[in-house]
């Protein structure tokens, strides 16, 4: 067993108390707005201080002057056109995306300090600049990025699309782009271009997972599904080298692409957004999960086959990719992610405005749901598990592409809860039973904390 991932869930069994079930409201915004730099020197100096979450508690510097819809010279910031895509968290940083999928994009990488006094329409910082942000830049600026990873080397990884999403004129401006930043240090230490004869006309690589332990940081492998390309890029920290996967398990499943949410009725076509590992098998390799959004089985392969490119690029895979299963009606997914302790998956349920979660150690239809809400939790678009802890970000997203935003409320939320605390009271809990003879669901032998990965 990884030994950092064993003192992380031996903490974790130590802690008697945990947060109730469910999830609670962690951030808020009705609309996104930024930290310009040079707007005001004291907010500037706590900047390069890294201690920008101070500047909330100051009496004397006012919010308003540094938070504004007037931008820098040379930036294009619409604010109604900034709609957050991803979340992930590093330490004391909580890092939130936006794509540029309209113009007027100011920043795609961004952060909020996790402790900020303050909850609400928190500005957000770009990261690690605002120069590196910019567009028009050059090839090595950050154009579009849906959704980041963090490694256990503290890394931050992201798949840049090199594209510009305007509604019906889309363009690609440069090369799909896999960065990789120190987030000691706040610099880009390795890029890797996509080769092109990868991408398909509708391409789009809005996720990317890495496959790594901290005693392995120079042989890391990062798995980018292609969601419009119907495959899985799979890349090669220490070859500098990728290759692409096709399956037909990567493709949408054609009665599961119609969508009813929030009163909008609409179609998609997406295949993979995002792909699940499990914590390290006794043969040295994960299970990688995987599922269409338009659809709703879900699937597994062993990294053997992808981290090798001879197996993964072979024309026939026998019975390398595998079915779990079908996790039943209106159960499309955009994200999830899985707890490397307890073994649970907690799914983004886009179709019901709900995380959903499942422990991978027990059969599929014991999946539950951690919180449903069709008023709060619309469109959940994004899940990551930090340490003992899930953040989930919802963002009200068909209501922003077929509808209007009612910017005088709340309109993208980032939910967070103790891993389990969140699954108390689910099948998902080792410690739940259900009662078939009384048909009542109790949880048995109390609360033990966390759950071991079991290898």
């Amino acid at each position: 067993m990884n030994m950092t991932l064993f003192r992380l869930c031996a903490l974790s069994v130590l802690i008697a108390v945990v947060s109730s079930a469910g999830l609670k409201e962690e951030f808020t915004w009705t609309i996104l707005n930024y930290i310009w730099p040079g707007t005001d020197r004291r907010v500037e100096e706590r900047v390069s201080r890294r201690q920008i979450d101070n500047v909330f508690e100051d009496p004397n510097i006012s919010v308003e002057a540094f938070v504004t819809r007037d931008a820098p010279e040379g930036v294009e910031f619409i604010p109604e056109n900034n709609i957050p895509m991803g979340a992930n968290v590093w330490k004391n940083k909580l890092f939130i995306t936006v794509p540029r999928r309209q113009p007027g994009i100011p920043s795609t990488l961004n952060y909020v300090p996790l402790d900020s006094p303050n909850r609400h329409n928190v500005p957000l910082i770009p990261y690690p600049n605002l120069e590196i942000n910019r567009y028009p830049g050059g090839r090595q600026n950050f154009l579009s990025v849906y959704r980041v990873a963090i490694d256990p080397c503290d890394r931050l990884w992201m798949a840049d699309t090199g594209l510009i999403e305007t509604p019906g004129n889309s363009s690609q401006v440069k090369a799909s782009m896999i960065f990789v930043i120190d987030l000691n240090t706040d610099q880009v230490i390795h890029s890797y271009e996509i080769p092109t004869s990868f991408m398909r006309p509708a391409s789009l690589l809005d996720s990317i997972t890495i496959d790594v332990t901290e005693n392995t940081c120079d042989d890391a492998y990062a798995y980018l599904p292609d969601l419009g390309g119907y495959s899985i890029i799979v890349y090669s920290l220490k070859q500098n080298r990728s290759w692409r996967v096709a399956h037909n398990y990567l493709f949408l499943e054609n009665s599961q692409g119609d969508f009813n949410i929030h009163g909008h009725r609409f179609q998609w076509n997406d295949g993979v957004f995002n792909v699940e590992l499990s914590s390290i098998k006794p043969t040295g390799f994960r299970d990688l999960y995987f599922h269409a959004l338009a659809g709703s089985h879900l699937y597994r392969v062993s990294t053997r086959i992808l981290r090798n490119e001879t197996l993964a690029t072979r024309s026939f895979h026998a019975d390398d990719f595998q079915v779990v299963g079908d996790r039943g009606p209106l159960s499309q997914t955009t994200s999830a992610d899985i707890d490397q302790c307890s073994g649970v998956m907690f799914m983004c349920l886009v179709s019901q405005n709900a995380l959903g979660c499942w422990n991978t150690n027990k059969p599929l239809r014991t999946k539950s749901i951690v919180q449903r809400d069709d008023r709060r939790m619309i469109y959940p678009n994004d899940v990551k598990v930090y340490r003992d802890r899930i953040y989930v970000l919802t963002n009200t997203m068909p209501e922003f592409q077929f509808g209007r935003l009612n910017y005088d409320e709340v309109n993208f939320r980032i939910w967070t809860n103790t891993v389990a605390g969140a699954i108390e009271g689910t099948p998902c809990d080792d410690n739940y039973e259900s009662n078939t003879v009384y048909g009542r669901r109790r949880l048995v032998g109390g609360r033990k904390g966390r759950i071991y990965p079991r290898y």
